[in-house]
């Protein structure tokens, strides 16, 4: 999403060139890891919002909005506030969170590998949260052995339209480093997953027997807590 424009999308891609169903993709594989902690939960990078508006009707929360750089006309009917703006403008953060803040649940999912400074993201959204209120982030993991193995025995590192190698973005990081950028501001580490993408089964449990499973691992999903 980001060459860097800030909301998760490239400075090169207009909002209208992304395939269709780009921005109302549900994240229906991050549900497991949201806990149902009510109140407000806000999606960052969120789209029109859909996958807010989908956490809602399974009880997760009571009322939800998204913030991306997509018009707020395009916004999901269901969602209770969309803001149109740019992630990385600190004012622009500072005014959804007063308008609509505090926060039970923030998600960012596949959107902090797209932004110039997500450390400084994550400290504005760490004091967004209420006492006890969570950020759930899905980061990819530049170790898998599609990347890793290209690298290090094809020398290759070719970057594409979407994929760990989106060619939007910005900041790459492994399981170690995305604890790190999700946890140094303070916040309490309280898991870390790799979703189950049901693609290779077999290669995904004979990696982890090994302790190989950051090579096979697309993503990890990492959940924090204000405890301040």
């Amino acid at each position: 999403m980001n060459e860097t424009t800030s909301m998760g999308q490239p400075a090169g891609r207009g909002v209208n060139s992304f395939p269709p169903g780009y921005h109302d993709d549900v994240r229906r594989d991050v549900a497991p890891y949201v806990p149902a902690a009510g109140g407000t939960l806000l999606d960052v990078g969120g789209g029109t919002g859909a996958t807010a508006a989908h956490f809602r009707s399974l009880g997760l929360a009571e009322r939800v909005g998204a913030v991306d750089r997509i018009s707020s006309d395009l916004a999901d009917p269901s969602v209770d506030f969309h803001e149109s703006g740019d992630l990385e403008d600190q004012g622009f953060l500072a005014t959804v969170i007063e308008r609509h803040g505090p926060f039970q649940t923030i998600l960012c999912l596949d959107i902090l590998e797209h932004l110039v400074d997500p450390w400084r993201v994550i400290e504005t959204l760490h004091h967004a949260l209420v006492p006890g209120g969570r950020i759930v982030a899905s980061i990819p993991n530049v170790r898998h052995y599609r990347v890793s193995g290209g690298l290090f025995l094809r020398n290759r590192w070719h970057l594409m339209d979407s994929g760990i190698l989106d060619r939007t973005h910005l900041r790459f990081f492994v399981k170690e480093t995305a604890i790190e950028l999700m946890t140094h501001t303070g916040l309490e580490l309280e898991e870390v997953v790799t979703p189950d993408r049901g693609r290779h089964p077999r290669l995904a449990r004979t990696a982890q027997h090994l302790g190989l499973g950051s090579l096979v691992a697309v993503d990890y999903v990492v959940r924090v807590r204000r405890s301040d």
